[in-house]
Parts: structure tokens; sequence; C-alpha cells
């Protein structure tokens, strides 16, 4: 095979392979999100509890626990509606981007929670469930005014019922402490850590029992895609293998020649290592060109439905450049492998 011809399908064979990388991670960051809205704004790390019938005569105050250098929030659940989702929350920080989805306003921050302020951030049709007066709106729950601090702008999803209210002036408000809990982190471990932490701080004034929260859809990709993807990605390695396996075994003769005029492994590494830079380079930028021309003007919707973030390029480029190293250091290690001698005698 002629280099020309087999660089010409190693550059096929990168650009699908890029377009393939680009779908997945697109699709796989998509898939989660929606998981995520659908299952009413939990991940698949969400750990709950309820505390019922107060064991004590005096009154009880739960306040959620601070635990330093851990992310998690905090949830009391409060209603689950087809208008409405109201819930209290409290964060040690904003680990599931909420921030990101504001229209008007701001998010909750440390000095809400710790201030006790009596605060909401409302979904985009939530919003409209408010009173008025003194140029703020007010969110009423339980006869008591929680001022709207933020919006979120319109989002197609669970968020747009969304209705939170600062847990801590929240509970301090209903003077109830009983009910249901979830404690959402960014894992599992410290969502555990979380929920054993609230049992030992009530320490037995409240009945403590676990709640498992039911998902409406799978958060992950399930046995089979995984099986697929697997053997996909195997596949793929392969006709890498075999293109470079071709590539030297269609040129031994050239090669030969090459180190019987003195170039060495070092050579080989540099030669190859550039063919497969420039090919790389050109690789991406048709995969950039493709990904326009799929999801823009074409509109086809495997890839027209998923929303391709800068750093989905910038992780398909560095999976084009690994290809390119590991290839280069194959190609040049079997380059090195070839023997003259038997080359040259026709053997």
């Amino acid at each position: 095979m002629k280099t020309g011809k087999f660089y010409f399908l190693y550059l096929v064979q990168l650009v699908m392979i890029g377009i393939f990388a680009l779908v997945l991670l697109g699709y796989s960051i998509k898939t989660g999100e929606r998981d995520y809205f659908e299952n009413e704004m939990f991940s698949k790390n969400v750990r709950g509890l309820q505390m019922s019938d107060p064991r004590l005569n005096e009154e009880v105050n739960f306040t959620p626990p601070q635990i330093v250098g851990e992310r998690y929030m905090i949830w009391r659940y409060l209603s689950y509606g087809e208008s409405e989702i109201v819930r209290g929350i409290f964060g040690t920080d904003d680990i599931f981007g909420f921030s990101s989805l504001i229209g008007q306003g701001r998010f909750f921050t440390t000095q809400d929670y710790t201030g006790r302020t009596r605060t909401a951030v409302l979904g985009d049709t939530s919003a409209a469930n408010t009173v008025e007066h003194g140029g703020k709106k007010y969110y009423v729950y339980n006869n008591t005014e929680y001022e709207v601090i933020g919006t979120f702008a319109k989002q197609n999803n669970t968020a747009d019922r969304a209705v939170f209210l600062n847990l801590n002036a929240l509970d301090a408000e209903i003077d109830q402490t009983a009910g249901i809990y979830y404690v959402d982190a960014a894992d599992s471990a410290t969502a555990g850590k979380v929920i054993d932490r609230i049992r030992a701080d009530v320490n037995g004034a409240f009945t403590i029992n676990d709640v498992e929260f039911e998902p409406h859809v799978s958060i992950v990709l399930g046995k089979m895609q995984y099986t697929l993807l697997f053997f996909s990605s195997i596949s793929v390695l392969l006709c890498l293998v075999i293109t470079g396996i071709f590539l030297v075994t269609g040129q031994r003769y050239k090669i030969a020649v090459r180190k019987l005029c003195g170039m060495t492994k070092k050579d080989f590494l540099l030669l190859y290592g550039k063919l497969n830079l420039v090919v790389g380079a050109a690789a991406y930028n048709l995969i950039f060109a493709a990904a326009y021309l799929l999801s823009h003007v074409l509109k086809v919707s495997i890839v027209a439905n998923i929303r391709l973030e800068p750093e989905h390029y910038i992780l398909t480029g560095i999976l084009l450049f690994a290809i390119g190293v590991c290839n280069t250091l194959f190609t040049s290690k079997m380059c090195d492998d070839v023997d003259i001698s038997c080359v040259l005698k026709g053997i």
C-alpha cells in the first residue's frame, strides 16, 4: 500500500473515531442532565431519611450539618405536583450548577443559609405564583413570605416548576423538624457521611428511617450499552493496528533501505510522529466541520439533539493526539524490527 493511500485511510479512520467520540461525549452529558431533571432533580447518589415521632417533650432544633471539605446539598421534601415542586434547600456548594440556570437575580449563598434569611429561588412557571409589595416579589408558604432572590430561566424541564426555600429559615418558621430529608452529593460516600452525621446530631430525639428515592428513569447506561461500547473500542483499536501493520509490511523494502542508509529508531519516531501530527490535525478540522454540518446544516437528529461544548472538542483532540502517539510508537517499533538482510534477500 502506498504511503498516500495509507494515510488517507488513516485520516478516514480518525475522522470516524472523532465523530463517534464527540457524539458519545455529548450524548452522555445530555443524558445525565435529562435524567437528573426527570428524576425530580436528584442524582444517583441521593439518600433519604424520614424523621418522625419526637421522643422528647422539649423543642428539638435540627440544623443541617456543615462538614468541612465536603460538598453536598440537603433537601427537605415538601410537595411534588404537576404545577410545583416545593422543597427546603441547604448546600455547602452549588454542586449541581443551579446558579447557571438563573435568568434573573441569584442563587442561594452561604450567607443566606447561616443568616436564616427567608429567601426563595423559583422556576420559570412557579414565578407567577408570587405576591409583590415594596418593589419585591415574595413566595408565600405556610402563611410566611419568602423573598424571591432568583428565578431560573425557562428550562423546559422540572426546574421550571421548582420552588426552593431556604431550609434553615423554613424549619425555623414552621416549627417542625419531622419530615423527609434527602442528601445529595457528587458521590455516594459523601451522602452517606452526611446521613451518619445527621443521625448523630439528632441523637435519638426522633425516630429515623431510611428512605430510598425511586428514580423515574435510568441514570446510568445499561450493561448492553457498555458492552457495545467496549467491543466498538476494541474494533477501533484493531483497525488501527491492522492499518499500521499494512503500512510497514507494504514498505518493508523502503524501510530496509532507509535503515541501511543510517536511519535509527529515533529517526523513524520523528518521521512518523510528524506525519501522524499532520493527519491528526487534518482529522480534527474535518471532525469540527462534519459536526457543524451534521448538526446545524443537515440537522441529523443523532447529532443535532445533543449539546456539544468546547470541552467535548478538547477531549476529542486529546483522544486523537493519544492515538497519534500510540500509532507512532507502534509503527516505529515495527520499522525497527525490520531485518535488513532478510528484506534485501527477498525473504
